[in-house]
Order: C-alpha cells, then structure tokens, then sequence
C-alpha cells in the first residue's frame, strides 16, 4: 500500500491530525499495537469507533503528534501487518 494518502494530514497549531480506519487480521487483534505506536512516535490517539469480530478487529481513529513521527507510526503499523486507510470525512460526530 502507497502513502500517498498521507497527503491529508491537517496541521493545527503545529500538530498534525490523520483520521485512519485500521483492520486488525488474525492474532493482531490482540497486540495492544495502537498503544505501542502512540508510546514509540510519541502520538496520542483518539477512538471514534471500533468493532471487534472472531478473526478481525478494526477502529477509526485520529492520530496526532509531530507530522513526521505520525508518518513514522502509520508506516510501522503497516509493517506490523495492519491494514491502513484513510478516512476522508468526519464519518462519526
């Protein structure tokens, strides 16, 4: 998956926002890698909505922090096997 999406990240007051829908496959819907990402890129996450089903878990989240400690942390979930989307619009008021 490219990262081009990644073009969308607002600034605010030198902090940059990304809204993601990110799948959790298979056992990594047990690994607290949310957590983990937020503690190594020094982000902070906010959970807007989040499913859990046998064999899959998925949440949308925003991610802020430095916008290229934010980078860093998208790409290392990746790596770590979960899957990454943007989300375009505010989907959850």
């Amino acid at each position: 998956m490219g990262h081009l999406y990644l073009l969308s990240i607002v600034m605010e007051a030198g902090v940059a926002k990304r809204r993601v829908h990110l799948s959790f496959p298979g056992k990594l819907k047990d690994e607290p890698l949310l957590w983990h990402t937020c503690e190594r890129f020094d982000l902070v996450f906010n959970i807007r909505q989040a499913d859990y089903t046998e064999g899959m878990g998925w949440l949308m989240a925003e991610l802020e922090g430095d916008a290229e400690q934010l980078e860093k942390g998208i790409r290392w979930l990746e790596e770590q096997g979960v899957i990454v989307g943007p989300i375009e619009q505010d989907v959850v008021q």
